[in-house]
This record gives structure tokens, C-alpha cells and sequence, in this order.
């Protein structure tokens, strides 16, 4: 091949976005067309959630807004019903329906990454393919679920969030407002988009009154998801069966419980994708300054309290990938936990300490920690929940560190992507 086509190639758009269809392009020939129920996490969720678009389908375009058994918010079936009526409302229809969603979020995350992060463009392809296999993202791009056509609009909302940082423009805001309110009442807790919004339109130089006019327009966001609270009494659809509000218990436990678990995954992901140079430079500055060494340690030592008093407790997330893992216990929580939960908390605090200046990682970052807090709304902590949007926002943190990538960086996302696929095939 000549050097010239080799170029072509490595930076082509086309060929990126075809070589990220690949992966799903085998599972469809693969299971007969999506004739096959695909092997997946939450794969006995399936029939609820079509039951509940085959209900929509019936009176589309009306949506159907409590009454249906679970507890996403009534947009997702509504999109979906109205997405496969045109190719009969079949179940093969509604999973190919989910299957151009998981797609199309990693086709923006790819946009993302190469043009409002700038990363080289066989960067962006790494980064894109890592969250197209990671498991709990990959699992269910094939089945009738809730939680990838909302990571779709999580995704679109945070590429807008980023475009506005560029250039601000009512355009732009007003896109990421209708991203919003999509992704808020598909999934309740994507309400966490947010904050990196706010960052947005606080942090970049314009005037008082277009910072007025973004704010309100985040306001309009919003206010589907506030109809929806306010219709239902509560942050979940009316438990059918009772015909009351789903019970949602607020012991601080729960919630404590949920954000070191959420920590957990941070600091799993950190370790991979992280720079080397970036954490290099973290060990420079605690040479240099020995007060620096308590902005990554204060927090790792508080995490690891709060394991060792407890904390924790029962861990009831049958998706939880450590604690699958057959490792040391000690204290009745897996080692892995004890590592993984400080070394979460020592990289939120690195990165806050550290990218402030830059707005667009101001932005990434306050993403992050929107999205440690909205974990702390679950009583039950599911992986699925946090796992691609952590993935995703320190990939972007990765490219947007200003540093430069090496080798080394590159074979530890490879190792993340091949570790990602084998627990894919392990756990399910």
C-alpha cells in the first residue's frame, strides 16, 4: 500500500466509523439478524421492555408515562416504539433499533474525541472501539434495554457541551438542552449532564446576558424531567402492583455504598487509561511540594475508612465485576476493592487539583463528579449505570490532558480493550 493511501486511511472519517460498526456487524450476521436473543447481562430484562414498546406501539404517538413495571423513564419506549413501527414493531426491529443507538454513541464519542478534544485520529478510533466492547456497553447493544439509547443522547449532550466551549452559540446550547431532557427521562439519573453544562456556560467569556440566556435555556431542559417528578410524586414511575410511588429509601449507607463503589470503577479505569506522563508529572509535583502529597492521599486514606469500617456492607450487584473476581478477601470485601476504591479517589482529586485551568477538562471533570454523586441515588448499585460514562470521561480526560501520548499509553488501552472483551465472554 503506498504511503499516501496508508495516510488516507489512518485518518479517513468513513473507514474510522466503518471499523467502528465492525463489532456489531458480526453480532447481527452472527445471531440470524437479531433473530437470536444475544448471551448478555440483564438478557432476562428483554421481555419486560418490549412488553412495555409493544404497549407503546399500540397507541404511538401517545406515550405511555406510569403504569409500565420499570423504572426508566417513558421516553426511551416511546423512541424505541416509534423507531421500529415503520419495520413492523418486531423485536428483531426493536433490537436493531437499540443496536444504531450503540452505535451512534460511539460514531459521536469518536467526533468527540478527535474534533472537540483533539486527539490524533487513530486515537479517537482506539478510544471509540474500547467503549464499543467494554462489557456493559457492548452486552446490551443487541437486546430490547433502556440504558444504550440513553448513553447515545449522554454522549451527544456532552460532544454539544464541548462545541459550546469552542464557539458559544444558542445553537449549540440549545442542542444540548434537547439532549438533556431526552436522556433525562429515558434514564432519571442521567441528570448529572447537568453540571458539565453549567461549567460550560460559566467558564466561557461572553456576556451577561448570554450567560443568562444559556442558563435558562438549561433551565428548559429540565423541565420534562420536573414534569415528570411532579406527575409521578417521586423520582420513579408509580409502582403498578401498589399503585404508589416505587419505594426509594434514602439510608445514608446505601448511598455511601454506591460512591465507593462508583470510586471503585474510577480508579480501575485510571490505572489504564490515564497518561503516563500525566501521572508522572503528579509524582513530580509531590517530590517538589510534600503538601501535594495530601491532595492523593487525604481522600485514597478516607475511601479505605470508610471500607474498612464497613461501608460497603452486602454487595448486592450481581453485575459488580470485582467482586466476581475470585480474589483475597479481607474484612468480607475482595483486596481488589480495598486497591481500586483509594486509587479512584486519588485520581478524582488529582484531576480536580490539577485541570482546572483548562476549560474543557474543567468540563470532563465536573461530568465526573456530577456523575460520583447521582450514583449516591440508587439504593441498589448497578455497574451498568456508571461503567460506560466513567469509561468515557476519562478516555476524554486522556486526550485532553495535554500531554504527549506514548507506547506505552497505547498498549495499556489495547490491554483495557482485550480485558474488556474477555470479561464480556467471562461474566455472562
Amino acid at each position: 500500500m503506498s504511503p499516501g493511501r496508508s495516510d488516507v486511511l489512518s485518518s479517513s472519517r468513513w473507514v474510522h466509523l466503518v471499523v467502528l460498526a465492525v463489532p456489531f456487524l458480526i453480532v447481527i450476521a452472527g445471531w440470524q439478524g437479531l433473530q437470536e436473543a444475544f448471551p448478555a447481562f440483564q438478557g432476562g430484562d428483554e421481555p419486560i421492555h418490549f412488553g412495555i414498546v409493544g404497549v407503546v406501539l399500540d397507541q404511538w404517538p401517545r406515550p405511555l408515562l406510569s403504569g409500565y413495571g420499570a423504572w426508566s423513564g417513558p421516553a426511551v419506549y416511546w423512541l424505541l416504539a416509534g423507531l421500529a413501527w415503520p419495520f413492523g414493531g418486531s423485536i428483531e426491529a426493536v433490537r436493531l433499533v437499540v443496536t444504531l443507538f450503540s452505535w451512534g454513541a460511539c460514531a459521536v464519542a469518536y467526533v468527540l474525541f478527535r474534533d472537540r478534544l483533539h486527539a490524533r485520529p487513530l486515537d479517537a478510533l482506539a478510544l471509540a472501539l474500547l467503549l464499543a466492547v467494554s462489557p456493559f456497553f457492548f452486552g446490551q447493544s443487541f437486546l430490547v434495554l433502556t440504558d444504550n439509547p440513553t448513553w447515545f443522547f449522554v454522549v451527544l449532550g456532552l460532544e454539544r457541551a464541548l462545541a459550546y466551549v469552542e464557539r458559544p452559540s444558542l445553537s449549540r446550547i440549545a442542542a444540548f438542552a434537547v439532549c438533556l431532557a431526552l436522556a433525562t427521562t429515558m434514564r432519571q439519573i442521567s441528570v448529572w449532564l447537568l453540571l458539565p453544562a453549567l461549567i460550560a456556560v460559566l467558564s466561557v467569556p461572553q456576556s451577561r446576558r448570554g450567560r443568562w440566556v444559556g442558563i435558562g435555556v438549561l433551565a428548559l431542559g429540565v423541565l420534562p424531567l420536573a414534569g415528570l417528578l411532579l406527575y409521578w410524586g417521586g423520582p420513579l414511575p408509580p409502582d403498578p402492583v401498589s399503585g404508589g410511588a416505587a419505594a426509594t429509601p434514602l439510608a445514608a449507607g446505601y448511598r455511601v455504598r454506591n460512591l465507593l463503589l462508583t470510586l471503585g470503577v474510577v480508579g480501575f479505569y485510571a490505572v489504564l487509561l490515564l497518561p503516563a506522563a500525566e501521572l508522572g508529572d503528579w509524582r513530580r509535583r509531590v517530590r517538589l511540594r510534600s503538601s501535594w502529597l495530601l491532595v492523593f492521599v487525604a481522600p485514597a486514606l478516607i475511601a479505605l475508612a470508610m471500607v474498612a469500617v464497613g461501608a460497603l456492607g452486602t454487595i448486592t450487584s450481581f453485575l459488580t465485576l470485582v467482586s466476581r473476581v475470585p480474589f483475597v478477601l479481607v474484612g468480607g470485601a475482595s483486596l481488589l476493592f480495598w486497591l481500586l476504591i483509594p486509587l479512584g479517589a486519588a485520581a478524582v482529586a488529582g484531576l480536580l487539583a490539577t485541570r482546572l485551568a483548562d476549560v474543557r477538562s474543567r468540563v470532563l471533570a465536573g461530568a465526573l463528579v456530577g456523575l460520583l454523586l447521582s450514583a449516591m441515588a440508587n439504593r441498589v448499585w448497578y455497574e451498568r449505570y456508571v461503567d460506560f460514562p466513567v469509561l468515557l470521561l476519562l478516555a476524554g480526560l486522556a486526550v485532553a490532558a495535554g500531554v504527549a501520548l506514548n507506547r506505552a499509553d497505547r498498549e495499556r488501552w489495547l490491554l483495557t480493550g482485550l480485558a474488556a472483551i474477555a470479561a464480556f465472554l467471562w461474566l455472562r
